[in-house]
């Protein structure tokens, strides 16, 4: 992304496809055991990377001590946040432990899928020794090479030539971007957590399903009174819940696999593009607070100092030697080279500060990718779900009993015309009671028995006058 030998020098070319659709070349996994005594027992992780193939197991502390020395030999790019070490306790009380240590191991993924994508840390030697190294001497090794190396200023090749490379307006420029970040990052935060949480809730209804499998099995076992006919129905009742409890283990089982996968897949590349803007934060305020006002006192005292060393050398020059004076030309040599220096770093720092800003934008097309990846995503999974419904459903046809009719359709048994139609009341005659009588069903025929059990009424004669109890 950054070329020398283009005519823009060291400042980024203007980016085609975001990096961090390509987060699958970092992989990090849990390993089955805790390590260390049982009282101090910890996590560990196992890297593997395509760049390298071979794996390495590195704890949390071991990924602390790598961000810390990276900031310290990176102080003017971008570095990407921790997940926290452990839970917070009242804040994430619903989050079970294993949850928990999932959502790290992920945070922890794209941390050095981050890293992995930067044009300059990815070159670096430190990352080299945090992936290839041993477990027992990847913290001494890291700390020695940054004692070797120093930080960036030290051996970047354009350090020297930043304020060339500067576009004129270059405070405008990233000013600018740090406004626009700040509107924007709140918004990302809350459509994040609102994506947790229809993720979240997409597993507790793969819960819940599972849960009514369960009942639908106890249902299947459980007996029946004596009766014999009684028996007989609900012997094939019993039959085709336990049945249905097998198929809706089988099916959610499947559909909670494809929904939680095609969702945290695309909650990932937002999380990722959330560590950008808070690690472009963070940034910011190390340049403006670590490294612009420091550079800025440095220049006041050194220019101070420079002003009493030369009264100091014009008051001492009849009272010293020739070697009192070298000593005095000396310092002042220093501590020209030291302003010189300051000015040099706070060009850099500026140069890096628009590199990133230029990273950062650059990586702004995956907004409408990751709200066209949710659509899609939720298309799928609503279209895969209605799908095993409807299998479901066919597989209970099957099982069922076979009727005398087909069951009706809920607008059927929801319409007054039908329901006139099947419960209609007639007058039997003159002397008897009111009975109901079936009418508008043709496949009903009374000369021949019906399959279906019915129950006959009897007419219940009118009582005669004469029969009629006497009142008083």
């Amino acid at each position: 992304m950054y070329s020398r030998s283009s005519e823009q020098g060291p400042l980024m070319d203007s980016p085609t496809s975001p990096s961090l659709l390509n987060r699958h070349s970092v992989k990090v996994d849990l390993m089955p055991e805790k390590k260390g005594l049982p009282f101090l027992k910890h996590v560990q992780y196992e890297i593997t990377t395509k760049r390298y193939r071979l794996p390495v197991h590195r704890s949390y502390n071991d990924f602390d001590v790598f961000r810390t020395l990276l900031i310290q030999r990176f102080p003017y790019r971008m570095v990407s946040q921790l997940p926290p070490k452990r839970m917070l306790k009242g804040v994430l009380s619903s989050q079970s432990e294993e949850d928990f240590i999932e959502c790290r191991r992920r945070g922890l993924e794209r941390f050095i899928a981050l890293i992995m994508q930067h044009p300059f840390m990815s070159k670096d030697a430190m990352v080299d020794i945090f992936l290839c190294a041993s477990a027992e001497d990847v913290k001494k090794k890291l700390r020695e090479s940054f004692k070797n190396l120093g930080d960036e200023f030290l051996t970047n090749w354009s350090a020297c030539q930043a304020k060339d490379y500067l576009p004129s307006d270059v405070e405008d420029q990233v000013a600018s971007c740090r406004e626009f970040i700040g509107n924007i990052e709140s918004s990302f935060q809350h459509l994040r957590d609102k994506m947790e949480r229809m993720t979240q809730r997409s597993n507790e209804h793969a819960t819940d399903l599972q849960l009514f499998s369960h009942e639908l099995g106890m249902l299947g076992h459980c007996l029946g009174p004596k009766q014999e006919h009684v028996q007989r129905v609900w012997s094939t009742q019993r039959q085709c819940l336990r049945r249905m409890s097998k198929e809706f283990t089988t099916l959610v089982t499947k559909a909670e696999q494809k929904e939680s996968l095609k969702e945290m897949d695309v909650l990932d590349i937002l999380n990722m593009f959330v560590d950008l803007l808070h690690a472009y934060k963070e940034l910011w305020d190390r340049h403006e607070h670590s490294m612009f006002i420091e550079h800025q006192k440095a220049l006041l005292q050194n220019s101070t100092s420079n002003l009493r060393h030369g009264a100091t050398t014009a008051s001492s020059l009849a009272f010293s030697d020739i070697l009192g004076v070298q000593q005095l030309e000396s310092n002042l040599t220093k501590q020209e080279n030291a302003i010189v220096t300051m000015e040099l770093r706070n060009d850099f720092s500026l140069l890096c500060l628009y590199q990133e800003t230029q990273l950062f934008l650059g990586h702004l097309p995956l907004v409408t990718q990751i709200l066209a990846g949710f659509i899609r995503t939720q298309g799928q999974v609503h279209a895969e779900m209605g799908a095993l419904w409807s299998e479901l459903g066919f597989k209970l046809t099957s099982l069922r009993e076979p009727s005398c009719s087909p069951d009706p359709e809920p607008d059927e048994i929801l319409s007054p015309s039908s329901s006139s139609e099947l419960c209609s009341v007639s007058l039997a005659s003159s002397s008897g009671f009111l009975v109901p009588s079936i009418h508008g069903d043709p496949s009903i025929n009374p000369s021949r028995p019906s399959s279906c059990p019915s129950t006959q009424v009897k007419q219940i004669p009118h009582p005669s006058p004469q029969n009629r109890p006497q009142h008083r």
